[in-house]
């Protein structure tokens, strides 16, 4: 029994709607060509070169580790850098946000003061008003007692 549904990753012709295939005979679902690399057996060292013996095999490995190791390393060394100069930082700001709590306090404290101050400066001016206009009205009494004196006494 055949199956209606497409092979994706098949070597079997698809029988539904089959698409021609293009003029290198590549068909746009065919990707087998792109695993075609794990088929073949990698040797990293050719059968003639021992690993151990040759110093060109251990120079052209080390050349090409180290440019890798010395980006590795420099990365590593500006992540350091940034995670310190980060923390700097955050230290940095959390010591100005003290002082700045620190100022807001104070400033709140010498408000009050000056409040209180305030307070007490009007307290005792409202009551020297006071004080004087009773003063200005007995003098006004005392004022008016002489004159009826005086008048008495002309009399």
């Amino acid at each position: 029994m055949m199956s209606t549904i497409s092979p994706v990753f098949s070597s079997e012709p698809c029988l539904i709607n089959p698409a021609p295939a293009f003029e290198t005979g590549f068909t746009p679902w065919d990707i087998s060509h792109l695993f075609s690399v794990f088929d073949t057996p990698i040797d990293l060292v050719p059968d003639n070169e021992s690993p151990v013996s040759d110093n060109n095999y251990l120079n052209r490995a080390s050349s090409d580790i180290a440019p890798t190791d010395k980006t590795d390393d420099r990365r590593k060394k500006r992540k350091l850098s940034n995670r310190e100069s980060a923390k700097r930082s955050r230290v940095k700001k959390q010591k100005h946000l003290e002082e700045m709590s620190i100022q807001l306090n104070q400033l709140k404290i010498e408000n009050r003061e000056l409040t209180n101050q305030l307070r007490y400066v009007l307290y005792h001016c409202e009551r020297a008003k006071t004080e004087n206009d009773r003063l200005r009205l007995e003098n006004r009494i005392l004022h008016d007692k002489l004159l009826n004196i005086r008048q008495v006494l002309i009399f």
